[in-house]
């Protein structure tokens, strides 16, 4: 499948778990950076390793984003 996503940065809310993390596979595999964006450090974290491990782009944002000042430090970093 190519979605033409080489080198794009794609935001993944969600993306250590469940749907998310199934999103954030699919866009890395495609040559995107997978930005995993959550609450939890370590499970964000455990999920850039299983990204990177497959020789794919991830890094991750801890941060709740129902707060809008956490949502403007997330765009500001990525």
């Amino acid at each position: 499948m190519n979605l033409g996503l080489q080198d794009k940065v794609i935001l993944v809310s969600g993306g250590a778990k469940g749907i998310g993390a199934a999103i954030a596979d699919v866009i890395a595999a495609e040559g995107a950076v997978a930005v995993i964006i959550g609450r939890d450090k370590n499970d964000n974290e455990q999920k850039v390793k299983e990204i990177e491990s497959k020789g794919h782009k991830a890094f991750h944002i801890v941060a709740e984003l129902t707060d809008p000042g956490q949502c403007k430090d997330t765009i500001d970093k990525v």
